[in-house]
């Protein structure tokens, strides 16, 4: 930026927006495709469908439509999640095949991009960046005590909620209604569990990366990027 050239305010939108716009390099291939996001849906959606019938023999009388409709749910549920889940076997096993040097090959290309956003984000006044880093810290802090008085622990666990949901619908193939009301419950809130955690444990890598990210333009603009800091 030149002195008289006007500066767009630093907002974590802006800040989001240089983020998205380098480029992810080697590891882009295990992004989950954009083919993958509406089948994930579908396949969440199918889930929910495939359960429902077992809460709804608690008001109401069992019947072949019930029937109908837990079974569309579970198909409806694995057409949904099988293409990625089958697609994303295949890439780690790829990945791990040249596991370290994918991850050295991508480490040097994030360091390269992250460094251009940082000495981006130096042009801006001092003031601004250190608090705009302190409001990134508080936000970390705040979502993860919000995760802990939620969630618990159950957003390390990965996939295995949503995987202890669907085992619930394939261990009834035959009779779905038999489905206790108790395990489909506990199916269903395993799933929003798993949908709640993921989403907000992106949205804190989010945060961290933002803290990084403000902190180097710091050190850049102090003079100290590339020496050795205090520990």
């Amino acid at each position: 930026m030149t002195q008289g050239e006007h500066k767009p305010e630093l907002t974590f939108k802006s800040l989001d927006a240089l983020i998205e716009a380098m480029p992810e390099g080697p590891v882009s291939v295990l992004n989950s495709p954009q083919w993958a996001k509406p089948l994930t849906a579908v396949g969440t959606v199918g889930m929910f469908l495939g359960l429902l019938p077992s809460l709804l023999l608690q008001w109401l009388e069992p019947a072949y439509w019930m029937v109908t409709l837990a079974r569309l749910g579970l198909i409806t549920a694995l057409i949904g999640f099988a293409p990625g889940f089958a697609r994303n076997l295949w890439v780690l096993f790829n990945q791990f095949r040249h596991q370290r040097r994918g991850f050295i090959e991508q480490f040097d290309h994030d360091a390269a991009q992250l460094l251009a956003v940082a000495g981006r984000l130096a042009a801006y006044p001092r003031d601004v960046l250190e608090r705009q880093r302190r409001y990134a810290g508080m936000g970390q802090s705040r979502l993860n005590s919000r995760l802990v008085m939620m969630l618990g622990g159950v957003e390390r666990l990965g996939l295995l909620p949503l995987m202890l949901s669907i085992l619930v619908l394939l261990r009834s193939w035959q009779d779905l209604l038999a489905v206790p009301f108790w395990l489909a419950v506990l199916a269903l809130m395993a799933a929003m569990l798993w949908i709640i955690g993921w989403f907000a444990a992106e949205f804190r890598r989010r945060l961290q990366l933002y803290e990084f990210l403000l902190d180097e333009a710091l050190q850049i603009k102090n003079g100290n990027w590339g020496q050795s800091r205090p520990s």
